[in-house]
């Protein structure tokens, strides 16, 4: 009976800390009603057909590039619990690299190594879209993929390829179906669609067969979704490091009606950084993604407030302020939207109140909560762009 009331009496102080914080971030939020941490540079009549294809309910996608601040998934997972009802996942890693997750799906793996274009010693490899590899160690090595979502029958596109241009994979889904996954050209990436029901056993067939990613969609074509492309300790110019034809394949394959780039803050810790490359980087990402989503929306997101550690203490890094003036210049030339996440803090207390608070971490890094309050700030300033 102790324990009993002692499970209580926690469950009932979590509850009620849950529900102070709750508070304070709409407390937060009210009081910065008239932020300036939102900017729109895009024609009023195109926001107002992304409107409308919103509100239409029939298909709708949003696709997120970025760095650690939406690989973990804290910042998307709040956009996508609030602003959509998914009925599909979109793009997914093959595995996620550590510090990483989907909260769309929950894997197992046995005997997979996974190659990541961000590490310099793997940069060598033929990346695809994402700059994310699962490599079989073995022939035999699994792959248990499974879904958060209530529905559990997708479309499942599977980019792979192996050694040898034989069967690669095997898939086994929920209702004992199994489907083979061929390669066309060994050591060529290869792309197949399956209809299957989750959860899924993929097992490579082949030692050193690789898998670039999983396109995960609504059965009848009418997919709702927010997925991430992100990666830990990525740069503005990471995509220059994927293979850029299966990249543009890759591309085509989902087509998104929001694009939101968020880079900037491992630019940011640079020694040596130099705006007009950043620019121009930035300029080729936006000229392939608009080739294959001639009517999406772009917005970019200026980081939050990049500090590093000198010494004992941490500091603004000397280059943030140069990365923030050329994302506001990107956004203005490219006719994007633009959320500044610093100019949000720093409306609100700044770095060392978030850091009071449990906002924010001493490093460049928020805490969930605080991810929680950044993009829910992102959602009432779009709202009134609606609006």
């Amino acid at each position: 009976m102790r324990v009993f009331r002692l499970l209580i009496l926690i469950l009932s102080l979590s509850l009620s800390l849950k529900a102070d914080l709750n508070e304070e971030i709409e407390s937060i939020l009210k009081q910065s009603a008239n932020s300036k941490s939102f900017k729109s540079y895009v024609a009023k009549k195109d926001l107002k057909k992304l409107e409308k294809k919103y509100k239409a309910k029939k298909d709708f996608s949003i696709r997120i590039y970025g760095d650690s601040h939406m690989a973990a998934d804290f910042f998307p997972r709040v956009i996508r619990d609030y602003l959509l009802r998914s009925n599909a996942v979109g793009f997914a890693y093959a595995l996620q690299p550590k510090y990483q997750q989907n909260l769309n799906l929950t894997y197992g793996f046995k005997n997979f190594t996974i190659l990541n274009s961000k590490i310099t010693d793997e940069k060598q490899h033929n990346y695809p879209l994402g700059g994310i590899i699962a490599k079989a160690d073995k022939k035999g090595a699994t792959i248990n993929l499974n879904t958060k979502l209530e529905t559990k029958e997708f479309k499942v596109g599977f980019l792979f390829k192996a050694p040898f241009s034989q069967n690669a994979f095997s898939v086994k889904d929920a209702k004992d179906k199994s489907f083979i996954l061929r390669s066309n050209a060994k050591d060529k990436w290869s792309y197949k669609e399956i209809i299957s029901t989750f959860p899924l056993k993929i097992t490579a067939l082949q030692e050193n067969a690789e898998l670039g990613g999983y396109f995960i969609m609504d059965k009848k074509g009418k997919s709702i979704f927010l997925d991430t492309i992100a990666i830990n300790g990525a740069r503005s110019d990471l995509w220059k490091s994927w293979n850029l034809d299966v990249m543009k394949k890759e591309l085509s394959t989902l087509k998104n009606d929001l694009i939101i780039l968020a880079y900037g803050s491992n630019d940011a810790l640079l020694r040596d950084f130099n705006a007009v490359e950043f620019k121009k980087n930035y300029k080729e990402l936006f000229k392939i993604l608009r080739q294959e989503n001639k009517n999406a929306i772009f917005m970019l997101i200026s980081p939050p407030t990049v500090t590093q550690k000198k010494g004992k203490d941490y500091i603004l890094s000397p280059n943030f302020h140069a990365v923030k003036k050329a994302i506001y210049e990107l956004a203005k030339e490219e006719k994007t939207l633009l959320f500044d996440m610093h100019e949000f803090m720093q409306e609100s207390g700044g770095k060392a109140l978030w850091i009071e608070k449990k906002f924010s971490l001493r490093d460049v890094h928020l805490s969930i909560k605080g991810y929680e309050l950044m993009a829910k700030k992102m959602l009432d300033e779009l709202r009134k762009f609606f609006d």
